[in-house]
Order: structure tokens, then sequence, then C-alpha cells
């Protein structure tokens, strides 16, 4: 079915920009987390690669969980279970090894697959937070949601790669400076792809 009803671009940027300062507290912690791997590629590629696969994926879902819980109200839930973290840590460590190399080959190749990609499966870490869906399974199902929507969609992750960029050239001029911007930047556009993903959602 042909989707005819647009995305609010700027209302998500606007909400998930609101939710991102009544919720800062929530949020910062898991910033800072996802911020720290990326830290290991100044000492060493290998430390840093390896780091970045085994928890990024891993923080990132529990970051798109923190967003849902904050925004809606709830109780985030993920620490009430053994059972329930592993499964978190088992399908970040899948999309990790799934998605990453797929980002890292298109932003070597021309950057503009690389974001294209990311457009694609940039709900992936919400569907499987809320949904508790296999790590698959959530790439998939943020592939089809977005159908009817990708321009949009990757002019808005054409402006996370542009904050991204910005905070590791931070970071090349002065380490704790770009980890204090990826740690800020990170959790307020989680804080908008939900937005988007709420409109989706909804339609």
């Amino acid at each position: 079915m042909r989707r005819t009803e647009g995305l609010d671009f700027v209302g998500a940027f606007e909400q998930g920009w609101i939710q991102y300062k009544s919720n800062f507290t929530k949020l910062a912690g898991w910033g800072a987390a996802i911020a720290v791997p990326p830290v290991f590629f100044h000492f060493s590629i290998t430390a840093g690669v390896i780091l970045t696969l085994i928890f990024e994926g891993f923080l990132m879902i529990l970051l798109a969980n923190s967003v849902v819980c904050a925004s809606k109200g709830m109780k985030n839930d993920t620490f009430s279970s053994a059972k329930l973290l592993l499964s978190c840590f088992k399908n970040g460590f899948l999309i990790s090894i799934l998605l990453f190399p797929l980002l890292l080959i298109g932003f070597v190749a021309a950057v503009i697959p690389s974001i294209a990609l990311f457009s694609v499966f940039m709900f992936t870490f919400f569907i499987t937070a809320r949904q508790q869906k296999f790590a698959v399974d959530a790439m998939w199902d943020s592939l089809r949601e977005g159908n009817g929507y990708r321009l949009p969609l990757f002019l808005f992750s054409l402006i996370f790669y542009a904050s991204a960029a910005l905070a590791f050239l931070l970071a090349q001029l002065f380490m704790p400076l770009g980890f204090i911007a990826g740690a800020l930047i990170t959790p307020y556009f989680f804080s908008v792809i939900y937005e988007f993903y709420d409109q989706l959602e909804t339609k």
C-alpha cells in the first residue's frame, strides 16, 4: 500500500529536543557509555573494533529502550530480567556484526551509501528493544517501516552523519571534547529517531 501522508520532519526534531531536555539525566549516561568504545581507536584500532562490535549495538538497544520508556513515562524494565538483558546483548552483538561493517564499507566507498543504509536500518534498535524481536527480523521490519519515506529519513541521516563527523573532528583536536560531543549528540538523535518511528507507527 502506497503511503501518502508525509512525515513531520521539523516536528520530529522539535519533539525530540523536548523529550531529550526533559529526560536528560535518564539518557545522558547511555550517551556517555556509547561514546566509550570509539575512544579506544585512539590507542589501538584492534581494541576499538573489538569493543565497538561487542558493546556498541547492545548499548544502542539500551539507549533506544530508555528513550521509549522516558518518552512514554514507563518504567525501564530492561534490567528486571537476566534473560531479557542477555537477549538484548546477543541481539546487539548480532546487529553490530551485520550492520556496522556495511556502514563502514559504504562510508569508505562514497559516504552516501553508508548514509542510505543507516536511514534504512535506523529503527532496528527500537524494534529490538520494545518488541524484543530477533536482530535480523528487526532489521527487516526497519526496512519495511520506512517504505515511502526514504527521502526525509535519508535527510535526517545526513544531518546525523554531519553531527557525528563534527564530534570526530573535535576528538582529533582534543579527545575529551569529542567524547563529550558524542555523548551529548547521540541521545538527542535517538530521541528524534524515536519520534519518526512513533509517527510511522501511528500511520
